[in-house]
């Protein structure tokens, strides 16, 4: 005789670490103390023991099979309760159980050995099949839990043990009804038992101490109530004599509203009580011949009462752990709605919640109130276009299609105006998220006013110190820019002179003086470009980036600086590849850098010795699809820890330098998406490089 059941809330939390049993993974080996085992060895062999006493009670002769077989549930309750460590010690328990009790009714010793194996092999097999899907606490608030619950413990286990038990039956020829009655017989009989002991067991011994203290005084009534209303419904039912048989199916239902208040009120304790109760009327008053299942044979009464009470007990169990989920994600949803609402109102940022379909404002903080000077009251239920918040009202449209677009939007930057026309540059972070069942626009308003205002106002002085910059350049060389303006103007002064005398001439040579018009034209556009390049430094005029020749840079740089070049005795070497892609930005700026670049060589080289002043302009294209510009001298060099910082305001190497010029270049190139560093050179010296990226064709 065999029946067994499994139960996913079986294990008590004080025994296993959480890892224990969870999921697909082999159990984790837990620590008990032998003094726990040996306890849990005795009450299983005790509860064995008085279990199949009950067992045989319920025997309805001449089969060999019980009503109800407890010894198998009351196993697989203690299997799930205690860590699989200790299984064996509960196993061996059960055996001098099962064999005193066996032994006593008279059964055969090989039928014995027979039940025992099959018995234990049901609760092995059923715990282990519970504990590897549903983890080391099988929850009976869990619907997932409860359907592994009940497929293997009340339907697989006691299934595939039933032909091994009858097989055994039949075998010592104990017992006369036929194979297939037989295993049918067994089969509901354990499925019963472990439908009505399993879930009381393990639900009592791991939520009812916690049940019992958390339940406050006032709330006791109701289960109380219930408790009455069940006993007496269940006493009306199940104890009656001489009920009219027309009148049993409707009573049979009697019951089952308690049952269903308690699966959707009072949870796993009270419904598997209530069910154990509810079995334990039927199945007494058929065994003294009263009640509603008292009017067939046993063995039709023994069958009615495992189907009816396996008919109401599922469903029940199922309902109550749906129910159990639902609360579950009910209170979690409330929680969660709370902390949203605490971190909403509290938020440092203004925000606001959004209907996403019509724009309409739910819910504003008190930092988005105090920013835009609306009181709450003001804006729930108005769009911000009602409230005219936005500067340009397509705003507010483009804003809300990005979101409805990609469910949201990162760092969209907008002018807004508060209350009293205020205006401000604001970042607006917004997502969708669902909010008691709705979608929802979460927008976050970050006012960026001051930094924009700031940046603004650092652009400004970055550009006026980069003009400040380009007028002491150009006081350096102002001795050469003279001498470069003095040149074309004295020829032009000449050629004047010249054209005077052959005017007076007769005849006049018209061809000489073509060429001399000629050459006072050139030297006036000579002059005119010296100027317009000066004007061009020291204005200081807005970036006008375009595509620029890499040898054309090298060139403006070299003009304006090569009467200097001359004059220091500085051996120019120039080096620029054909065929070089070409850049872009503005010239003005990077002529700007390379001057800057071949002044701070010159002044290097100050202290050489006029023949070895060597100064080498290189533009190349690199591996990285870049132009790079090379500044090489020959002058004192830069000690290696210098290298980076020279690139920083106020650091210099010159006696009278500001420490502004590269910071300058550094600002240059890397608005041009460019870089700029030095090197030393092997044989002494500075190099300076620019790469910039070269434009695709």
């Amino acid at each position: 005789m065999s029946g067994h059941a499994l139960n996913p809330e079986g294990t008590l939390a004080s025994e296993f670490e959480p890892s224990e049993l969870s999921g697909s993974k082999p159990p984790a080996r837990v620590a008990v103390s032998r003094s726990f085992a040996l306890a849990a060895a005795v009450a299983v062999g005790l509860a064995y023991y008085l279990g199949a006493k009950i067992g045989f009670a319920l025997t309805f002769q001449p089969n060999p099979i019980s009503l109800l077989w407890p010894p198998n549930a009351l196993l697989l309750a203690a299997l799930l309760l205690t860590p699989t460590r200790i299984w064996w010690w509960l196993v061996t328990a059960a055996l001098p159980a099962h064999l005193a009790v066996e032994l006593e009714s008279g059964v055969p010793f090989a039928m014995v050995i027979g039940w025992f194996v099959s018995n234990c092999g049901e609760a092995l097999f059923g715990a282990a099949c519970i504990r590897w899907f549903a983890g080391d606490r099988l929850r009976f608030t869990s619907f997932r839990h409860v359907s592994i619950f009940l497929l293997f413990g009340v339907l697989v286990a006691p299934f595939l043990s039933s032909f091994l038990d009858v097989a055994f039956v039949k075998l010592a020829g104990w017992g006369h009804t036929d194979y297939g009655r037989m295993v049918r017989m067994r089969f509901f009989s354990n499925a019963l038992a472990a439908l009505a002991l399993v879930p009381a067991i393990v639900t009592w011994v791991t939520m009812g101490p916690a049940w019992f203290r958390g339940l406050p005084l006032r709330r006791a009534a109701e289960p109380a109530a219930f408790l009455v209303g069940l006993l007496v419904t269940s006493i009306a039912v199940f104890e009656e004599t001489g009920m009219e048989s027309s009148a049993t199916p409707a009573l049979l239902y009697v019951p089952l509203p308690f049952l269903l208040w308690a699966a959707l009120r009072l949870g796993p304790i009270a419904v598997s009580t209530g069910l154990l109760l509810i079995t334990g009327f039927a199945v007494g008053g058929a065994l003294r011949g009263i009640g509603p299942f008292s009017t067939g044979s046993a063995e039709e009464s023994a069958l009615a009462i495992q189907l009816f009470l396996i008919v109401i007990g599922v469903p029940k169990l199922l309902l109550m752990a749906g129910v159990a989920e639902r609360r579950r994600a009910k209170d979690a949803l409330q929680a969660s709605e709370v902390r949203f609402a605490s971190v909403f109102r509290s938020n440092p940022d203004p925000m606001s919640i959004v209907n996403p379909a019509d724009g309409k404002l739910l819910d504003v903080n008190q930092r988005w109130e105090s920013m835009f000077g609306f009181a709450r009251a003001e804006v729930i239920g108005r769009t911000t276009a009602e409230l005219k918040i936005y500067v340009d009202p397509r705003d507010r449209d483009r804003f809300l299609e990005a979101v409805r677009a990609d469910g949201g939007v990162r760092d969209f930057e907008v002018e807004q105006i508060d209350k009293t026309g205020c205006p401000r540059t604001v970042l607006l972070t917004g997502d969708i998220i669902d909010i008691g069942g709705e979608n929802r626009l979460i927008v976050l308003a970050r006012d960026v006013t001051g930094q924009r205002r700031a940046e603004r106002e650092a652009t400004e002085q970055r550009r006026q110190v980069a003009q400040l910059n380009r007028a002491a350049m150009l006081g350096e060389l102002s001795g050469a820019l003279a001498h470069e303006l003095n040149q074309p103007l004295g020829a032009i002064l000449c050629n004047t002179f010249a054209a005077e005398n052959l005017i007076a001439r007769e005849p006049i040579d018209v061809a000489l003086m073509n060429h001399i018009v000629h050459d006072i034209a050139a030297d006036s556009r000579r002059a005119a470009d010296v100027i317009r390049h000066l004007r061009a430094m020291l204005q200081g005029a807005s970036p006008e980036p375009r595509t620029i020749r890499a040898a054309e840079l090298v060139d403006a740089a070299l003009h304006l600086s090569r009467t200097d070049l001359r004059e220091r005795q500085v051996r120019l070497e120039t080096r620029v590849a054909p065929d070089l892609p070409d850049v872009h930005g503005d010239p003005i700026q990077l002529q700007q850098v390379l001057l800057n670049l071949v002044i701070n060589a010159c002044d290097a080289m100050n202290e050489n010795a006029p023949g070895t002043r060597h100064l080498a302009i290189q533009a190349a294209r690199t591996e990285a699809d870049a132009v790079q510009f090379s500044v090489i001298d020959r002058g004192t060099g830069i000690a290696e820890d210098q290298l980076e910082r020279v690139f920083q305001p106020f650091v210099t190497t010159k006696a009278q330098g500001l420490g502004l010029g590269l910071p300058i270049c550094r600002s240059i190139v890397s608005a041009h998406r460019g870089r700029i560093w030095a090197t030393r050179n092997t044989e002494g010296g500075m190099s300076f490089h620019v790469s910039l990226p070269a434009l695709a064709h």
